[in-house]
């Protein structure tokens, strides 16, 4: 069916700013989404940092906050009112350049099933934060991951967040809209610009589809706390124990340094 034709973009409001929140990838903040030109679901989430109002064939279509558990950052968005199936939609989203109108067409139907859980392969220091971040930050962890899928979703447009487990058996979201990057060896990984504070004892992985459908949490991964440790020698990915080469080299120094002083 061919897309309905749209009302003029210039009806389009710019709504007060939202709440933050923490925020990590190949930018300090995540980019608002839907992204433009894409095909979503009639249900589709919505990220920004506005309260934008979507424009379609019948007038305009406030957004407002989403219901669970996407309740605890106000950038996560709903329409007000059901969205046509095979329609376009125009959005005004704010991007780290400034607002630009956006477009993007329905599906023929809503979207409820969850992605597959994604699996933690591995977690290690960048070599160089400036590689993977534009973040003021002394220290990038890689988490290299084994991708989510999804039955209707394009693979490049699912999210990740990585959360604590809270001791309620809930999770604590500690960062959020995650867009994996692909490294030279091929892999996966998320990118988690490390502050101060380091990083939680354990944490999950999980996905998220355009409609906000979230996929299970992936296994708890252990982590050294604190900003002195280094979250590479975690059960995710943690460092080689030294060879015996090292051990029987530093064993032969230390009796080296002894006959020195008794001598």
């Amino acid at each position: 069916m061919r897309a309905r034709e749209l009302l003029p973009a210039a009806v389009l409001v710019v709504a007060a700013p939202a709440l933050a929140h923490r925020q990590a990838g190949l930018a300090c903040l995540a980019a608002p989404a839907p992204a433009a030109g894409g095909v979503v679901p009639t249900n589709v989430l919505v990220f920004d940092f506005a309260a934008p109002i979507l424009q379609g064939p019948r007038g305009p279509i406030p957004t407002v906050p989403a219901p669970p558990p996407w309740d605890f950052d106000a950038r996560y968005r709903v329409a007000a009112s059901p969205l046509l199936p095979n329609t376009t939609y125009q959005i005004l989203l704010q991007f780290a350049g400034g607002p630009q109108v956006a477009s993007f067409t329905t599906g023929a139907a809503p979207d409820t099933r969850p992605p597959s859980a994604p699996k933690v392969l591995a977690a290690y220091d960048a070599p160089d934060p400036a590689d993977f971040t534009y973040c003021m930050a002394d220290r990038v962890e890689l988490i290299a991951i084994a991708p989510s899928t999804d039955d209707t979703a394009d693979p490049a447009s699912l999210r990740y967040s990585v959360s604590a487990p809270a001791p309620d058996g809930g999770l604590t979201p500690v960062y959020a809209e995650l867009t994996p990057v692909v490294l030279g060896d091929g892999g996966t990984a998320l990118v988690l610009p490390v502050g101060i504070a380091g990083l939680p004892g354990s944490y999950v992985v999980q996905a998220r589809d355009e409609a906000g459908n979230l996929s299970a949490p992936g296994r708890p991964t252990a982590v050294d706390v604190g900003p002195t440790c280094d979250f590479s020698e975690s059960t995710a990915g943690r460092a080689a124990p030294p060879d015996v080469l090292t051990l029987l080299l530093l064993v032969l120094g230390v009796m080296t340094l002894r006959v020195r002083v008794l001598w």
